[in-house]
């Protein structure tokens, strides 16, 4: 599915697409980058859209309509042949979501997304990521809350524990805003050997300086 044929000729010629050189640290065009070469746990990450517009209705739309991940993924596999090597990746995966937000939305829209990416990708999909207990949803809090929201809830399923090292992972989430979630998912994954975690986004949101601050 093409993006003209996901959304509206209207929409199509306002889409916000991430164009150019790319910062690797946060995703950004570099011209919108404020991300000031922080450290993260995963390697880098690519975006074909910032979170605006018709971008934003389509993610937010994802989250209770799964055929929403169908031109996203799409989207996300264009960015991926433009920035990354698909061969080196062993495997795709993504950001798990509890128990009581699983029951609730019906489904993950993370991993609808991530099993189209890895068909598409012709790269195996696996779940060795968890979440251990329920937080706040991120998009309540602010830049600085964000990080220590997502502290230590994640852990490597049992079964997976020795399947990950030294492998070289995609790891997919619908949208980054602060980076809190990829960092936190990248450093289990570390933890536990991989030699590389690359990210995708449906979306990402720019960020301001006095954001970060803040």
């Amino acid at each position: 599915m093409r993006t003209d044929e996901f959304f509206c000729e209207e929409c199509v010629s306002s889409l916000p697409f991430i164009e150019g050189v790319i910062c690797p640290d946060c995703g950004a065009a570099k011209e919108d980058c404020s991300c000031g070469k922080e450290k993260n746990k995963y390697d880098s990450v690519v975006s074909p859209f910032y979170y605006e517009g018709a971008t934003k209705s389509a993610v937010l739309k994802l989250k209770s309509y799964p055929i929403y991940a169908e031109g996203l993924a799409d989207e996300c596999v264009r960015a991926l042949n433009e920035h990354f090597d698909l061969s080196e990746f062993d495997f795709v995966c993504n950001v798990p979501m509890s128990g009581s937000k699983l029951k609730q939305h019906g489904f993950n829209h993370s991993e609808a997304l991530a099993k189209l990416i890895a068909q598409k990708i012709a790269v195996p999909y696996f779940e060795p990521l968890e979440v251990l207990y329920d937080t706040p949803p991120q998009h309540s809090l602010d830049f600085a809350g964000r990080s220590g929201n997502v502290r230590g809830i994640y852990d490597i399923k049992e079964e997976f524990e020795e399947k990950i090292e030294g492998k070289n992972i995609l790891l997919v989430d619908d949208i980054k805003t602060s980076g809190a979630t990829l960092n936190e998912c990248a450093l289990m994954l570390k933890l536990y050997g991989a030699e590389s975690v690359k990210c995708v986004v449906a979306a990402l949101r720019k960020q301001k300086l006095d954001e970060r601050k803040k």
